[in-house]
């Protein structure tokens, strides 16, 4: 119960276009996507994506000096 209230917290929290930063770990961040010309890898068609927004996580950098 505890994980599912902190990941509707975190869920509302980019509904709203907030940043999420966990010390140690990275950075939740919504940003806005532009508009685009996509390809159908089945078919070769070109499709019209939409602009819209995206979720970016950059990680801390505790988490980045794990492989090294």
């Amino acid at each position: 119960m505890a994980v599912d209230a902190v990941f509707d917290a975190m869920r509302l929290s980019m509904q709203r276009g907030e940043r999420i930063e966990l010390r140690g770990f990275g950075v939740f961040q919504v940003k806005p996507r532009k508009r685009g010309i996509g390809r159908n890898p089945r078919t070769g068609k070109e499709v019209r994506i939409p602009p819209g927004r995206t979720i970016r996580f950059k990680p801390g950098k505790d988490l980045q000096n794990i492989g090294s």
